[in-house]
């Protein structure tokens, strides 16, 4: 193939062969990198019609036919929507001879037949149910919160807790770390944005006290032989031994399930495994094939690498283990059963609090290709590459996340069947979802495997499509959508975004205009949610203090002093001397930036429970893997404790002044 032909062919597979890098200038992508990408690309793009049409009320549809013209008569369509009723009608025939089928005022999937052919229709409402009025909310990592016999790890109690305490003192919203499944048998494995799957949730989050008492969890503890001075040191260390914690965790579960569950299983929980159906259980087979195989060498912890005989979820091999390995598969289901009971029970505890929206997900831009989600819809998934960022000014060498996603092309060619799936595993649980870097609905950096960033490209996917998607399953779930928006982010994006009723996101650091100034208060977009900083950042008292630059790193600590003067000047209105750099200034820093951000005009206002208690410590540090204990800090106490501090009550009382709950 030559280079012209290589490159025609990568941009009609949505390769954008050349771009403009953060900087402005244009940039061409590499043949060497076409010809890596343009093979796996095709192994997905599929042939034929799609089989699910996807649109929206009110606007009329292009379908991906010509038909046949029938003399001076336009060929009729009819369409069963969900609730069985029918519309028949005549499509209109464009001039250059496409068919159109006439604008629909019902949302939802519908099936329409149009002589020979026949289509789901999926037809979104115009925008994502909106946030209104001005609330605010809190935002916490469900792992770092304490509660009572939590074995080391925070999990979904915990946060019905933060729920209901938030949502008494006025919150509408509380902002999650991911749910999403991680890969039960290596707890080492815990970056809530390095996922098996996003259809499925991370069972160490699971209160096992939603649905046992307290004397049933006592007795699982003996039976499980679960060492009380093991469990209290766990419980009151400042970080978390995942490994440890986790194991212990999983063994008080499997006594439950073997105890209770297994002997008589309750009715709501065949309920939820008929629910489940065969998804439910592939993902429970691939825990234990994982468990399994992963006890044999590293290279059994990647699927890819498996035999080939149960490399696929549908083969004979794969379904005779199933049936061998039944009660193994069914504790999995358990586990998925009693996490998917501990998140609902949070909800319904924000909800009865007074919260509005309650719990707001958030959807991570990727999965690790060597999990659950790849081996169950390998048609729609690239796993084959790495998703991240091109160079930049973030990044000098760019980045590479470990991480992949879909192929558009296997999307379109499978009905957007995995993607569907997706939102209904994490919306219905939630009054809200973030999706994060939610430029990935409209293009992602992908770099061949074993290639470094500067050596991937952008890959186009069907944005409208995906976010008609995302209206729909949100609109059907009554829950909001917030994007994160941060970056680069091209404009006509931000404005489909806002078309949609996708919320975006303005934080505190970033809110400068072209020159690098800080906005005002009142300059804040009203499109987005405002918020003080975000997990990746670090919290307020910290930022203030500089302690998230080296000391010797002169250079940021020269440019910190000059940001920290701009931005006390901008949240303060007025010239006023700065507080000091220290703990005590940072306490001063800190009520002025949460009363600040509390006044814009965005319709929600989210703290993290780390800049509402004055804390230090970061979720979070992107590039490193050991310098900081990433995902692996606790608060220094339960909720409970934590909101009635000193600092705390008076950010609550700033909230709930400068946005009452009406």
């Amino acid at each position: 193939m030559s280079d012209q032909t290589l490159k025609r062919q990568a941009t009609r597979l949505g390769l954008q062969v050349n771009w403009k890098d953060a900087q402005g200038h244009r940039r061409r992508v590499s043949v060497d990198t076409l010809r890596r990408l343009v093979p796996l690309l095709e192994s997905k793009a599929g042939s034929g019609a799609p089989s699910l049409l996807v649109t929206e009320t009110g606007v009329s549809t292009p379908l991906p036919t010509n038909g046949a013209k029938n003399g001076d008569n336009e060929p009729t369509f009819s369409l069963t929507l969900e609730d069985g009723r029918q519309i028949e009608g005549r499509l209109r025939r464009a001039r250059d001879g496409k068919l159109h089928l006439p604008r629909i005022a019902h949302a939802g999937y519908h099936t329409l037949s149009t002589g020979r052919q026949e289509f789901t229709l999926a037809i979104a409402p115009r925008q994502a149910p909106p946030i209104t009025g001005r609330g605010w909310g809190l935002t916490t990592q469900i792992y770092s919160l304490r509660a009572q016999n939590d074995g080391g790890i925070g999990h979904l109690g915990a946060v019905a807790d933060l729920a209901k305490r938030a949502g008494t003192a006025g919150a509408d919203a509380l902002l999650l770390s991911p749910t999403h499944a991680m890969f039960a048998s290596n707890s080492a494995q815990y970056s809530p944005y390095s996922p098996s799957s996003r259809q499925f949730f991370n069972v160490l989050l699971a209160d096992p006290a939603c649905t046992f008492d307290t004397a049933t969890l006592q007795a699982a503890r003996k039976h499980a032989h679960l060492n009380p001075e093991e469990l209290h040191q766990l419980e009151t260390a400042p970080l978390i031994d995942w490994p440890r914690a986790g194991h212990l965790r999983l063994k008080l579960l499997r006594a439950l399930y073997d105890l209770h569950i297994a002997p008589a299983p309750p009715v709501n929980f065949t309920e939820f495994i008929r629910a489940g159906g065969m998804e439910l259980q592939q993902h429970a087979i691939f825990e234990v094939l994982h468990a399994q195989s992963a006890r044999r060498g590293p290279r059994g912890g990647d699927w890819r690498l498996w035999p080939i005989a149960i490399r696929s979820p549908g083969s004979p091999e794969t379904a005779h283990f199933a049936h061998e390995m039944m009660r193994e598969i069914d504790f999995h289901r358990f586990l998925q059963w009693i996490t998917s009971r501990s998140l609902l029970a949070a909800q319904e505890c924000a909800r009865k609090s007074g919260m509005r929206i309650g719990l707001i997900g958030d959807l991570a831009v990727g999965v690790d290709p060597a999990g659950s989600e790849c081996w169950m819809h390998q048609g729609e998934h690239l796993s084959e590459i790495s998703i991240g960022a091109p160079p930049d000014a973030l990044s000098r060498s760019g980045q590479s996340w470990g991480l992949t996603t879909f192929s558009p092309h296997g999307l379109r060619a499978n009905g957007y069947r995995g993607f569907i799936a997706m939102l209904r595993a994490n919306l219905p649980h939630m009054g809200g979802l973030r999706i994060d870097h939610v430029m990935g609905l409209r293009r992602l950096w992908i770099i061949p495997k074993g290639e470094g960033p500067e050596d991937g490209a952008y890959l186009t996917y069907p944005s409208a499509d995906l976010m008609r998607l995302s209206t729909l399953e949100a609109s059907r779930a009554n829950a909001v959508l917030i994007g994160e928006d941060l970056g680069t982010v091209e404009p006509a994006f931000r404005r489909d975004m806002i078309r949609h009723g996708l919320t975006g996101m303005n934080v505190l650091p970033f809110q400068r205009d072209a020159d690098g100034t800080f906005l005002t208060c009142k300059q804040w977009s009203r499109t987005a949610v405002a918020m003080t900083t975000t997990h990746d950042l670090p919290p307020l008292a910290r930022w203030w203090q500089g302690l998230d630059l080296a000391r010797t790193d002169t250079t940021s600590q020269t440019e910190r002093t000059t940001e920290r003067t701009a931005l006390w000047a901008t949240v303060t209105d007025r010239p006023a001397p700065a507080p000091p750099v220290s703990a005590t200034g940072a306490v001063t820093f800190v009520d002025r930036a949460i009363s600040f951000v509390a006044d814009t005009p965005c319709p929600l206002t989210l703290v993290p429970l780390e800049d509402l208690a004055g804390l230090n410590e970061q979720p979070n540090v992107p590039g490193t893997t050991t310098s900081h204990p990433n995902w692996r800090q606790r608060y220094p106490a339960p909720a409970r404790t934590l909101l009635m501090r000193r600092g705390a009550k008076k950010h609550l009382s700033i909230l709930q002044t400068a946005r009452p709950r009406t």
